[in-house]
C-alpha cells in the first residue's frame, strides 16, 4: 500500500468522552506507524495545549490552532496569525456585549477579563484551566487563534461581519475565532506539500464543526460516528462513535492495519 499522511483531530476523536485515549486508538496508531504511514494531529487546540496527546500517542507532528500553526518534525512550516485591526473591531464590539475573549500565542492564553463563568465552563470540559487576565495582549503579540464567549443565539451579531475573521463553534457557549483565509484544510495542505505527499494520499478523521475542510479536502475524509450531521454527510466514511474504538474500526475497514 502507498504510504499515507493522515491527520487526527483530538477532541472527540483521538480522545473520548472521557477525555481519555482508548487502548484500541493507541493500538491503530502503533500499527499505522509500523505499517510505514505518517501520522500527525490536526487540531483546534493551542501547541502548548497538545503537549500532553502528543506524548501519549508519540505523535509529534501536527497542526494547530485550526491550521494556522504548523509543525513538521521540531520545525514550524507554516504560521498564519489573526489581524491586529479586525482583532481591535471584534473585541471592541465583544465588550459592548459582555462576551469576553482568549487569546492566544504559540506558547501562553490570555483571557480579556478576570473571570467568566463561560470562560470556566468551556475550558474545563478539555481540562484547561481559565486564563489570568491582561489587557491588550493581542497588540503586544502574533495571536493565531481566539475564543469568544457567548450563546448560540448571538452567533448572529458576528458571523459574516469581519472581512478578516470567521468562527468555528466547538462548545455551546464558545467559538475559536481564525483568520477567514484559514482551516485546519489550510494547515495540513502546507504539511503534504513539505513531505511531497499528494492530496490523494491524504487520510483525515474528525467529529467537528472546524472539520469540514478538512475532511472535503483529504483524499479520504473519515468521520467519526459521534460527529455533527453535516460532517458525517460530507464524508467519504463513517466510522464508530468515539467511545466505540471509531479510530481503530476506521483503518481497520481501510485495511491499513
Amino acid at each position: 500500500m502507498t504510504r499515507k499522511l493522515i491527520f487526527f483531530d483530538v477532541d472527540g476523536t483521538i480522545y473520548n468522552s472521557r477525555t481519555e485515549i482508548p487502548e484500541a486508538t493507541h493500538q491503530a496508531i502503533r500499527q499505522l506507524k509500523a505499517n510505514g504511514h505518517i501520522l500527525a494531529i490536526a487540531s483546534g487546540r493551542a501547541p502548548f495545549t497538545l503537549e500532553k496527546v502528543c506524548r501519549d500517542t508519540e505523535i509529534h507532528n501536527f497542526v494547530s490552532f485550526n491550521g494556522q500553526y504548523v509543525v513538521y518534525n521540531n520545525e514550524v512550516i507554516h504560521e498564519n496569525p489573526l489581524d491586529i485591526e479586525a482583532l481591535r473591531q471584534l473585541e471592541e464590539q465583544a465588550a459592548e456585549r459582555e462576551h469576553p475573549m482568549v487569546y492566544f500565542t504559540h506558547n501562553d492564553m490570555v483571557s480579556n477579563v478576570n473571570h467568566h463563568e463561560h470562560i470556566e465552563k468551556s475550558l474545563s470540559s478539555i481540562k484547561i484551566n481559565h486564563p489570568r487576565f491582561e489587557a491588550e495582549y493581542f497588540e503586544r503579540h502574533p495571536i493565531y487563534q481566539a475564543l469568544i464567549f457567548h450563546e448560540a443565539s448571538d452567533d448572529v451579531l458576528y458571523d459574516n461581519q469581519y472581512d478578516a475573521l470567521k468562527f468555528y463553534r466547538w462548545h455551546e457557549v464558545s467559538r475559536d475565532v481564525v483568520p477567514s483565509s484559514g482551516s485546519k484544510a489550510e494547515g495540513i495542505k502546507k504539511f503534504a506539500e513539505k513531505l511531497g505527499i499528494a492530496q490523494q494520499d491524504c487520510i483525515a478523521v474528525g467529529d467537528g464543526n472546524n472539520d469540514f475542510e478538512m475532511i472535503a479536502w483529504a483524499g479520504i475524509g473519515i468521520a467519526m460516528g459521534n460527529a455533527v450531521d453535516g460532517l458525517k454527510a460530507s464524508a467519504d466514511y463513517i466510522t464508530a462513535h468515539v467511545d466505540d474504538d471509531g479510530i481503530y474500526k476506521a483503518f481497520k475497514q481501510l485495511q491499513m492495519i
